[in-house]
């Protein structure tokens, strides 16, 4: 109600092309955890979940990592500002004891992540190259941001942003922690370098002329996708 007054309020000021624009208010999920080793009241937390997928064979999206960072709550969690940590110790420390529910929002988070890269890769597929930035341009590693959030007495995952270099860096750094104390290597990075060795392929193709001779009917009709993806000049030669 005090938001709908404030905003009525605004709009009878404003002229007629100016306009308010509200954000939806996403409380960060609270659930009872231990009690604190000190007295001192325990300030309200919020925990920010950075995801790393990247473009797999067949431009599949694929989770590479999973790293948490917990800050103040009435501020935003932002990366830099707390050492990454993972997301089963994160829930744990959050109050979620039962493995079942740690491992049900693991799965959630890997289907939210890469159907976030799924929608942000077909909306790159239906703009031109020039719409994209140039021939070359497109997404092959993207970060994802959520929220753990609590919406009707139930945990949910809330997508607060995309970008590239931060998630990375977080990621990154999670690994290399991990290994700093002993936790075996993980997937992070084979599958940034299949990402990166995928795309070199790409661009060592690129711009040849091929001949096909006998390319087959319409089961092989994907060869001809992927030499325009290629950016291959495809000459063909019946039998």
């Amino acid at each position: 109600a005090a938001v709908v007054q404030a905003v009525g309020a605004r709009l009878r000021g404003l002229t007629e092309e100016d306009s308010v624009l509200l954000e939806a208010m996403v409380p960060t999920a609270r659930l009872p955890v231990p009690p604190p080793r000190s007295p001192a009241p325990r300030l309200p937390m919020a925990l920010r979940i950075c995801t790393l997928v990247c473009r797999s064979w067949g431009d599949r999206p694929q989770l590479c990592q999973v790293a948490c960072a917990v800050g103040r709550a009435e501020s935003p969690v932002r990366h830099g500002a707390a050492l990454p940590q993972g997301l089963d110790s994160s829930l744990q420390q959050w109050g979620v004891v039962a493995p079942s529910q740690r491992q049900a929002l693991a799965t959630r988070l890997r289907e939210a992540t890469e159907a976030a890269a799924a929608a942000l890769l077909a909306s790159e597929a239906e703009l031109s190259p020039q719409q994209r930035g140039g021939s070359r341009a497109r997404t092959d590693i993207l970060g994802v941001d959520f929220l753990l959030a609590c919406v009707d007495d139930s945990l949910e995952l809330v997508a607060l942003a995309t970008n590239v270099q931060r998630c990375l860096e977080t990621c990154a750094l999670a690994e290399a922690m991990g290994r700093g104390v002993g936790e075996p290597r993980g997937d992070l990075p084979r599958l940034l370098a299949e990402a990166v060795l995928h795309r070199a392929q790409c661009h060592l193709v690129e711009g040849k002329d091929i001949l096909l001779i006998g390319a087959g009917g319409v089961s092989k009709s994907f060869v001809w996708e992927a030499a325009r993806d290629y950016g291959l000049r495809v000459r063909g030669r019946g039998r």
